[in-house]
């Protein structure tokens, strides 16, 4: 999973109803948390992408995606969250918990069997959703589409532009999608998929933290025009 992951960022238990506990940018960092970590541990060379003996990419990320360390990653983020924002209460560190462990659910559905249970684990969990690529091409950009509408519903915009905006986001991340993960996809398809395409190693760390932290940033731009419908300066 990669754009996808951005589909839950949106939930909040108070989204819709007051003002949100989590920000969306904030959402947008929490669901990419695990995948933050793991982009560290490729600029130094723990972790990375591989390629199974049949020529089928995977993930080597036992540190990173276990199921044990999502869950220790969840709830430190969890914990965190409350630490800076302790007005949040429990409710804050459930809603940024689970903001983090979706990342592992999501991926336990689209990646071919490469999740461990534990670091050093030799089961590997995945149930493969990316062997059929413009499928999962439309499920993650669906999850996304459906947040984003969901979000400019319980939102009011201060202008058109950020309307606009909203859904010119929304373009580029399903063209990212499509050029990191549905064309590889099809590739692997058509029996033409060339691994050696792209960055690796410390600069494929490097990109992914410029587009989590890119992506954050823009998002938190468009939230600045786009305040609650339920916030004071709306409801006054």
């Amino acid at each position: 999973m990669f754009i996808g992951h951005y589909g839950p960022a949106v939930w909040d238990t108070q989204r819709g109803k007051e003002t949100p506990l989590v920000t969306l940018w904030q959402g947008f960092l929490a669901v990419q948390f695990i995948d933050i970590i793991w982009a560290v541990l490729t600029i130094f060379g723990i972790e990375g992408p591989s390629v199974a003996a049949d020529g089928t990419p995977v993930f080597h990320i036992p540190w990173s995606h276990s199921l044990l360390t999502s869950l220790i990653l969840a709830g430190f983020a969890g914990l965190m969250f409350r630490f800076f924002k302790p007005s949040a209460g429990s409710r804050g560190f459930w809603v940024i918990a689970g903001l983090v462990f979706s990342h592992w659910i999501l991926d336990l559905i689209v990646h071919r069997p490469d999740l461990p249970l534990y670091p050093g684990g030799s089961l590997m969990l995945g149930f493969g959703f990316w062997n059929f690529p413009i499928a999962a091409y439309v499920l993650e950009m669906g999850l996304v589409f459906s947040g984003f509408l969901f979000w400019q519903r319980v939102t009011s915009a201060k202008s058109k532009r950020y309307d606009y905006a909203l859904w010119a986001f929304f373009i580029v991340m399903a063209a990212l999608q499509a050029y990191v993960i549905l064309i590889p996809g099809l590739a692997l398809q058509a029996g033409n998929f060339d691994a050696s395409v792209g960055p690796r190693g410390p600069a494929l760390g490097v990109t992914t933290l410029i587009i989590f932290f890119g992506m954050a940033s823009i998002i938190s731009w468009i939230e600045k025009g786009r305040p609650s419908k339920f916030s004071p300066q709306n409801l006054g």
